[in-house]
């Protein structure tokens, strides 16, 4: 009987532990870390990007010069880059969801502007 009493009450603590909202310094935490990778994976996704229309432009400049098989390889090295594209922007939205839930935990300032007079 007491091994099921303090089995339930246990229980009912971890529950009501995984209830508690973090403390604002976790929320500080997380969001800085959360809106670093999705900044970083931004940055990482417009690279990508950069490298997939320059190597369009490559794949058309061989095309031009009569060297199909280079553009050939210049369209599937473009194709790759757009997949990084895809993958670091479904990153980066979610560590932005993240931190935005993160900050949206965060006191906030709100500075009114005075009136002229």
């Amino acid at each position: 009987m007491r091994f099921g009493f303090f089995a339930v009450l246990f229980a009912s603590a971890a529950l009501l532990a995984s209830a508690v909202p973090l403390p604002k310094g976790d929320h500080v935490a997380a969001h800085a870390h959360h809106q670093e990778q999705a900044d970083h994976h931004l940055q990482q996704a417009e690279h990508h990007l950069g490298q997939a229309t320059n190597h369009l432009d490559r794949a058309d400049a061989a095309r031009a010069s009569g060297d199909h098989h280079t553009a050939v390889g210049h369209e599937l090295q473009s194709d790759n880059h757009n997949a990084q594209v895809d993958h670091h922007t479904s990153q980066h939205e979610h560590h932005q969801a993240l931190a935005d839930h993160h900050d949206s935990h965060l006191p906030h300032r709100v500075i009114h502007a005075r009136p002229n007079n």
